[in-house]
C-alpha cells in the first residue's frame, strides 16, 4: 500500500475550506417593510465558493438604521476576493468605480452582514452629518 503526504494533505485542505464555508453556502435577504432591500447568493462549485448581491436604495436614519427603501434589490453584480477566516468570511463587489467591501458572519438561519467602511469614507459621512451605516441581518431562504 503507498501513502503519498501530498495528495492527502490537500484533500485535507480542501475538506477543510469547504466545511468553514458551507454554513454561508444559500440566498440569504433583508426585508424591510415587505421590500427586499439585500439578497445575496452564495455557492459552491467543487470547493470553491462564489455568489452575487443585489442592494437596493434606502434612507439612513441619524443613528445610522434603514427607515425606508427608495428602490429595492434587483441589479445582481459577482462577488470577488471571497475568503473565511475565524468564521467571518470577507468578500467585495464592484459598484461603478468603486469596490465595497463586506464582512458576514452566520449563526444559523441568519447573518450580519457588515459594509466594511474606510478611513476615508467614514470621514466623507462624518463631513456630511451622516453615521456610518450599522451591520444588516440577513435570513437565510427556505429551499
Amino acid at each position: 500500500m503507498s501513502f503519498n503526504v501530498a495528495s492527502t494533505v490537500a484533500a485535507l485542505i480542501l475538506t477543510l475550506g469547504q466545511t468553514g464555508t458551507q454554513p454561508f453556502v444559500g440566498t440569504w435577504t433583508m426585508n424591510f417593510e415587505g421590500q427586499t432591500f439585500a439578497r445575496l447568493e452564495l455557492q459552491t462549485a467543487d470547493v470553491t465558493l462564489s455568489g452575487r448581491i443585489s442592494l437596493g436604495v434606502v434612507h439612513i436614519t441619524d443613528q445610522g438604521e434603514i427607515d425606508q427603501v427608495n428602490q429595492p434589490a434587483i441589479n445582481f453584480t459577482p462577488l470577488f476576493d471571497l475568503s473565511y477566516r475565524d468564521g467571518v468570511l470577507v468578500f467585495a463587489r464592484k459598484d461603478g468605480d468603486d469596490t465595497d467591501r463586506f464582512e458576514m458572519r452566520v449563526n444559523g438561519d441568519t447573518a450580519q452582514l457588515t459594509f466594511v467602511v474606510t478611513d476615508e469614507f467614514r470621514q466623507v459621512l462624518k463631513d456630511n452629518g451622516l453615521p456610518a451605516p450599522k451591520p444588516i441581518t440577513l435570513t437565510r431562504m427556505k429551499p
